[in-house]
């Protein structure tokens, strides 16, 4: 079956293929190291790739290999996961949420299998909220509730749209290395990864407690006052949006 291939404009399009990754094939036959360990499951594996390109920029491959999920258009063949974390970050840059930004997507089928590679650039100017709270521990007051804030003020633009994330943990939630002169976080700065969970709920309210939940309970190293931050924020952003 011939690939079905997406890049997202014209210039990733000349980027990789300048690299000589213009090609599913090419994407698929990269000889690379493995970033992440692949994750083995039902007969299929999926695993991530980082490669740096010729002008010294970095790029995310991530391939699988029949690791499918069902949807209620596909309730029994399924689709790649990775076609539905493709089409989340769209969903998410269409609404100004900050997210990855993807490079290119393809699929195919061969001997059986459904394969798929999802390449997105790096995010090397960013690192997760776990990590941001291990190794800023001297950050000033300041600094804190200005990154909690947009934090909050984020995570309400996503739940204004119905959009559950449904792995809303610290590591899933980057943030810049360094603040800008000013020593502030703008909300557009925060970005959003690991979609392919993410979906559109029933109500702002239903997708506003699952994912806050998760938040408040696996993000490691916020204070009470931290999280009285986040939840003043969100609230703030939330009725702003509403109005």
């Amino acid at each position: 079956m011939k690939a079905v291939e997406l890049f997202s404009d014209q210039a990733s399009r000349t980027h990789l293929a300048t690299n000589h990754l213009g090609s599913f094939a090419a994407l698929w036959s990269l000889d690379t190291g493995w970033y992440e360990a692949p994750n083995e499951r039902r007969g299929g594996w999926s695993g991530v790739s980082r490669h740096v390109m010729s002008d010294g920029s970095a790029i995310f491959l991530k391939r699988q290999d029949n690791h499918l999920c069902r949807t209620w258009r596909h309730p029994i063949r399924g689709i790649p996961t990775f076609y539905r974390e493709y089409r989340n970050i769209l969903r998410l840059a269409r609404h100004q949420i900050g997210t990855l930004e993807a490079l290119y997507y393809g699929h195919r089928r061969e001997a059986g299998h459904w394969q798929a590679i999802l390449v997105t650039r790096a995010l090397d100017s960013f690192i997760s909220l776990d990590e941001w709270n291990s190794t800023h521990e001297d950050s000033t007051p300041a600094q804190r509730r200005a990154l909690i804030t947009a934090i909050a003020q984020a995570c309400a633009r996503l739940h204004h749209h119905r959009l559950q994330h449904s792995s809303l943990y610290g590591k899933h939630i980057f943030v810049p290395r360094t603040t800008g002169m000013s020593g502030t976080y703008p909300e557009k700065d925060i970005r959003f990864i690991d979609l392919e969970k993410l979906r559109r709920g029933s109500s702002r309210a239903r997708v506003s407690a699952h994912d806050l939940d998760q938040l408040m309970r696996r993000t490691a190293g916020w204070s009470a006052d931290d999280r009285g931050v986040f939840q003043a924020a969100y609230r703030q952003q939330r009725d702003t949006l509403q109005r």
